[in-house]
This record gives C-alpha cells, structure tokens and sequence, in this order.
C-alpha cells in the first residue's frame, strides 16, 4: 500500500464536507489553527460571465515529498504501511524550511511546530478512507495508490494550483 491524495476540481462544488470532516476527526480547534483539509474560492469574470471554481488542498503525500528534503532535523518520515509521509513535530524547531518547500501549501506552523495531515493514519491501516475523502460527496478528493498515473495527476494538479493562484491574483479567468 503506497497511498497519494488527488483532487478532481472538474468534480468539486465547494461543499465543504472534506474540510468538516477532516476539522472533526482531528479534534482540530479551529481558533488556534487551519484544518489540515482547505477549501478556496476563485471568482472571477464579470456579469454574465462571473465563473467560480473550487480548490481543496492539504497535504497529498507525495511521491518525492519535498518537506522531508528540506527539514534538517529529519522531522519526516514515509509510513512503510501506507506510504504516506508522517512528521513527528515533538521534534520540530520551528525552522519553517518544510512548509517553504511544499508546493501545496500544506504545512502550517502549530504552537511553533509544523503540523500538516497524516492522512488518517490509523484509518489507513484499518483499511479505512480518510475522512475526508470518505465525506466527499462527488469524490472530487481521493486517494489512490502511488503509480504513474497518480503522478501524472500530481502534474495535473501542481498545474491547476499554478492556475489558482494566478486567477487569485489577476482575478481573471485567462
């Protein structure tokens, strides 16, 4: 088992079921941090032509998890079980260097200590869905296993958060 999180925004319509999942299962105290699982918004056009799209990112667990690459205190490790990439933040400093590094967005600073997704560890291991994939009610996130077509897809989806992000600045759907 070697499991990667993909988003399908053609699929998604903001509902928002992946970020209360994701905020229940964790206990997360939204005063204090983000859910691990984010929804944004992009409008963009005018009139008749107003558009909206949807992206939900977090950590995907990728293949050649960067954030690993960058921690110098070795803070991430890849599950042997699920192949999902595990920090250990009780050994975190605080540097920052993996959250710079993740092209997703997906670590944030907790109390001085990265934090991000686990992917549902223990659901995994279980033979369970994350929640948030299990909550989504067109399946716009999923998790497959790591093969070449879940990489292509990781292309696919760095393109569409490049997309994203352009449209969030320009706020224009060119």
């Amino acid at each position: 088992m070697n499991k990667h999180f993909t988003f399908h925004p053609e699929r998604c319509t903001g509902c928002g079921a992946c970020v209360m999942a994701c905020i229940n299962e964790k206990g997360t105290d939204i005063e204090k941090q983000a859910p691990y699982r984010l929804l944004k918004r992009n409008e963009y056009g005018d009139g008749g032509d107003l558009r909206i799209t949807w992206f939900v990112h977090g950590c995907i667990h990728c293949a050649d998890h960067p954030c690993a690459e960058a921690c110098p205190r070795n803070c991430f490790s890849l599950d042997k079980e699920t192949g999902t990439v595990q920090l250990d933040s009780a050994s975190c400093v605080g540097c920052r260097r993996c959250e710079r590094a993740c092209p997703f967005e997906a670590i944030q600073q907790v109390e001085k200590r990265a934090a991000k997704c686990d992917g549902c560890l223990r659901r995994l291991r279980r033979g369970q869905l994350p929640l948030c994939v299990q909550a989504c009610p067109r399946q716009a996130l999923t998790v497959d296993e790591k093969n070449q077509v879940v990489l292509d897809g990781l292309a696919r989806l760095q393109e569409e958060l490049a997309e994203y992000r352009r449209r969030e600045r320009d706020g224009s759907p060119q």
